[in-house]
């Protein structure tokens, strides 16, 4: 499975296999180890489960046509899904879900999950970039419903619909 995955469909299969991959590490080592301990376990089963992967991808700032500045993601998977991952208690917070947004702008994937391994259970947010961070149009078969303006940042939304701003 070495292809590229920019369909929003399919990275979808793909998010339930990290998902999966993500379980499995955090049944196996539980909670309370720091986050890079779990980075290298995930590394371990997606190898095992010939997932795709480049871990710690650098990606390039640009501001105003120069770059600024590089930004670290923990996974890239099949080039469609940005994986975060957590190991504390309250690390699934607004500001853990727009730093998952920044990756998705830069990395230009379709799709984000953050993962929290720091509880009993675990934790995790799918995150969707908006239409407007996508670059496309707005839906126009939705005419009952008035479009709202963006307003001066840009927001996003996790799989349970909640909004991000």
């Amino acid at each position: 499975m070495n292809t590229i995955v920019k369909d929003p469909k399919e990275a979808n299969e793909v998010i339930y296999k990290v998902i999966g991959v993500c379980m499995e590490v955090h049944r196996l080592l539980g909670p309370g180890f720091p986050s890079e301990f779990y980075k290298k376990a995930l590394e371990v089963e997606m190898k095992e489960k010939e997932l795709p992967f480049q871990a710690d991808k650098e990606l390039q700032v640009v501001y105003k046509e120069q770059v600024v500045g590089t930004y670290t993601i923990d996974f890239l998977v099949s080039e469609s899904v940005v994986l975060e991952v957590r190991s504390n208690r309250d690390e699934m917070g607004d500001l853990e879900i727009q730093h998952t947004l920044r990756s998705l702008t830069l990395s230009g994937a379709p799709m984000g999950i953050l993962v929290n391994f720091g509880n009993l259970k675990i934790q995790y947010k799918r995150i969707l970039p908006s239409r407007a961070m996508r670059g496309e149009a707005p839906r126009m078969d939705r005419i009952d419903k008035p479009l709202r303006p963006m307003g001066y940042r840009e927001t996003g939304r996790t799989r349970e619909s909640n909004p991000i701003m």
